[in-house]
């Protein structure tokens, strides 16, 4: 297995790299753009550089530890724009994960999660702590489930989604690409793309 390199040396990188470990993973450092990170370590592990020098780690693999959905594919064109970064998808070994679930390249699923049957991850999607998702559910890319999320059956997500700390999605319903589902939210009706939802019922901030 090829060592991982995390892209983001922030908090959820810190996370990312513990995740890594319970994993089973090698991690050689970390790569960020701050340049107050280069050459220091966090953890116990050395920001190897900034995001542009991983051609140097061809022969490691990538996960991108970047909370923000476009600031992940941001980072994720950059990369690509040089090359052909290999992306690996981490899923600790505690959450519980039906087999005929698809989880594309690039997703960090945390512990505690439970996926159903027949779902399908995005691209670098984020379903992070003790979050739920059911039957048939599909997000698309660059998503960010916050921790303590509940995703009913059914449930269509575009890219770029956010959903905050302790939401609930009511199955059946579609959100819009860039939208955004505010903490503890309830989501029982489709939301439109590129807006804020918050409450509970959760409605539109004008």
């Amino acid at each position: 297995m090829k060592d991982l390199i995390i892209v983001g040396a922030s908090g959820f990188g810190m996370e990312v790299a513990w995740m890594a470990e319970r994993c089973g993973r090698k991690v050689l450092g970390f790569l960020d753009d701050s340049p107050e990170k280069i050459g220091k370590k966090v953890l116990d592990y050395k920001v190897l550089g900034t995001i542009s020098s991983w051609q140097t780690y061809q022969d490691c693999e990538f996960i991108l530890a970047i909370g923000s959905p476009r600031g992940r594919q941001v980072v994720a064109e950059k990369m690509e724009a040089s090359g052909k970064p290999s992306y690996t998808k981490l899923i600790d070994p505690s959450a519980i994960i039906g087999d005929s679930n698809i989880i594309e390249e690039g997703a960090i699923i945390c512990a505690g999660v439970v996926f159903t049957v027949s779902i399908k991850i995005g691209r670098h999607c984020i379903v992070n702590l003790n979050s739920t998702v059911g039957h048939e559910a599909k997000l698309g890319n660059f998503c960010t489930v916050a921790p303590g999320v509940s995703i009913s059956g059914n449930v269509t997500i575009g890219d770029h989604v956010e959903l905050g700390t302790g939401a609930v999605i009511r199955e059946k319903v579609y959100i819009g690409n860039g939208a955004v589902i505010g903490m503890g939210g309830v989501l029982v009706n489709d939301a439109n793309e590129s807006r804020i939802f918050v409450g509970n019922p959760a409605k539109q901030l004008k």
